[in-house]
């Protein structure tokens, strides 16, 4: 990674991973226990020690559209090690918006992490740490 200091995208050759999913509900009403479930599933992970999860959030577009965004230091492996994601998993379905054609408005993504900006603050996650081993300076 280039000094801090530089603007613009940085490449990075890390094992960085992005996971993020999207969540269209069928009504604004579903929205709170779509992050209560949120929160009750990253305790457990959290609280299982499940490998290389470094990091997550809960994102909203509008009142019938949400996110959740994580971060890891390995291929993510949240679905085959927490009961409670399998659980919440279930649960949601009866929430989401159904399109007879397409099916329910339910999509998921992963990624390697390619790049980053000079400007990496999170509170609470210093993903340097992780970017940078060894305490490297950039």
């Amino acid at each position: 990674m280039s000094h801090p200091q530089t603007p613009g995208d940085h490449a990075v050759d890390a094992e960085v991973y992005c996971a993020l999913t999207r969540f269209g509900l069928k009504s604004a009403r579903h929205l709170a226990p779509t992050y209560r479930e949120y929160r009750a599933v990253l305790r457990a992970a959290r609280g299982s020690a499940v490998p290389g999860l470094l990091n997550a959030a809960f994102l909203v577009e509008n009142p019938t559209t949400c996110y959740s965004l994580s971060f890891w230091s390995q291929e993510p492996a949240l679905s085959s090690r927490v009961r409670r994601h399998i659980d919440a998993a279930n649960r949601v379905f009866g929430r989401l918006t159904i399109d007879p054609v397409r099916g329910p408005e339910l999509w998921s993504t992963r990624w390697r992490l390619s790049s980053v900006t000079n400007n990496l603050n999170w509170e609470g996650f210093d993903l340097r740490e992780v970017l940078l081993p060894d305490g490297a300076q950039p």
